[in-house]
């Protein structure tokens, strides 16, 4: 078995340079929201440090730190860097082969891992 190769050199026949610009671009858009979504976390953090001291705020205020937390690492751990990179050259690879898989489980569990922390987010803020 071959070991996996570092980079690829690929002729440019009809849309290959294309396809491959397109999924860098893809890649940068799961990186870019990654990102919006760990500075959504940081925001909560200091929305409620800086949330006057009242009765109602203490309980939040108490899980902002672990909630904010939590949304920096799924952030940047789940979406940001495995999600991405793992997609990424699945495309890398599969584009090289002739082939394009869908991507069907990515946007499942994109979409469970949001849905939760929205979930989690708005129990947070009503309670």
């Amino acid at each position: 078995r071959k070991p996996p190769q570092i980079s690829y050199v690929l002729e440019n026949v009809g849309s290959v340079a294309r396809d491959h610009l397109a999924n860098e671009r893809t890649w940068l858009a799961y990186v870019r929201t990654s990102l919006a979504i760990a500075a959504m976390g940081v925001a909560i953090v200091q929305l409620f440090t800086i949330a006057p001291s009242n009765r109602a705020v203490s309980h939040k205020k108490y899980s902002a730190r672990p909630l904010g937390a939590t949304i920096v690492i799924v952030a940047v751990g789940v979406l940001g860097i495995g999600m991405s990179v793992y997609r990424y050259f699945k495309i890398q690879k599969a584009m090289t082969q002739g082939i394009f898989p869908v991507a069907r489980g990515t946007i499942i569990v994109i979409t469970a891992v949001l849905a939760s922390l929205a979930a989690v987010i708005f129990a947070i803020l009503v309670a």
